[in-house]
């Protein structure tokens, strides 16, 4: 499964303190780089997101909570979307729905105006 990590560095805290954190645990080995789907930092220094791969939340927090008293974290599950399945099925939705207004004598205008 892919994580977003979102990460915004806590008050006070500078680029120099983040990047000697990162080579400490870069040479720690917990940075899990192979986990690592992608990197972006903001050109503040401070704050940014990361991808990672991994199958249970406890694998990503491993991976962060080194980082928890020189950052803020918001962490969520990324789920791929097929775009083309993804209008198909709206479309089906949307086409449901105006069927059930329809039965449920809503005249069309009103079911736009929903």
């Amino acid at each position: 499964m892919l994580w977003s990590c979102q990460y915004q560095a806590l008050p006070g805290v500078r680029p120099g303190e983040l990047a000697r954190r990162f080579l400490r645990q870069h040479d720690a080995g917990t940075n899990r780089p192979a986990q690592l789907r992608g990197w972006y930092a903001y050109a503040s220094g401070t704050a940014g997101v990361v991808l990672v791969e991994a199958d249970t939340p406890k694998e990503v927090a491993a991976i962060v909570a080194p980082y928890s008293h020189l950052v803020g974290w918001q962490v969520e599950a990324a789920v791929e979307v097929n775009y083309n399945q993804t209008l198909e099925e709206l479309r089906r939705d949307a086409q449901k729905a105006a069927q059930d207004d329809a039965m449920a004598g809503l005249p069309p205008a009103a079911a736009m105006a929903r």
